[in-house]
């Protein structure tokens, strides 16, 4: 694929900031219509006619249009930003559906069941070694209690985990 000189990227800026195109969207868009340029290059067209069909098709009205779209539907209003989280701010203007605005979102819960189930196969691993050091086992003696609390903290990370998981979302191919 062909690549956009610095000089062709700048002319597709110039575009875009005549067209009264915010901060917020100029890297966006530049970036939508590089792709597009380079597409077309590959296509065979030369650079002219390139950005005169992507001029066409990014217009003032285009422009405008998204502009106050994502202005209106995208941006965080004064009271979300007293209230959002940090990942709320990092993923403002970014695609949240793809998976890593979900792992952010759970990694806390994640941690937490990883360390109760860490600790209690820890525990649950001395107690059976001491069982097998004394050659007998009581559930009554500390090591047997020891072993119960390491089946709980199991049973409770594993069942945290199964319960609290997002759905799956499965796609069939066509």
């Amino acid at each position: 694929m062909k690549k956009l000189t610095s000089h062709q990227l700048g002319l597709l800026q110039d575009h875009l900031i005549r067209n009264n195109t915010n901060d917020a969207l100029l890297t966006e868009l530049l970036d939508h219509l590089a792709c597009e340029a380079e597409e077309y290059l590959w296509k065979g067209y030369n650079f002219d006619l390139a950005l005169e069909k992507i001029t066409q098709e990014a217009n003032s009205k285009a422009v405008k249009y998204l502009r106050e779209t994502y202005r209106h539907d995208v941006a965080m209003s004064e009271e979300q930003l007293q209230t959002a989280t940090l990942d709320d701010i990092v993923f403002e203007f970014r695609n949240k559906a793809y998976g890593a605005y979900d792992l952010r979102q759970s990694y806390p819960m994640a941690l937490r069941n990883a360390l109760i189930l860490g600790v209690s196969l820890f525990m649950m691993l001395m107690a059976i070694l001491s069982g097998m050091n004394q050659g007998e086992w009581s559930f009554i003696s500390s090591w047997g209690i020891m072993w119960m609390v390491g089946v709980c903290g199991m049973a409770y990370s594993i069942g945290t985990w199964v319960f609290n998981r997002p759905p799956h979302r499965l796609t069939v191919p066509i």
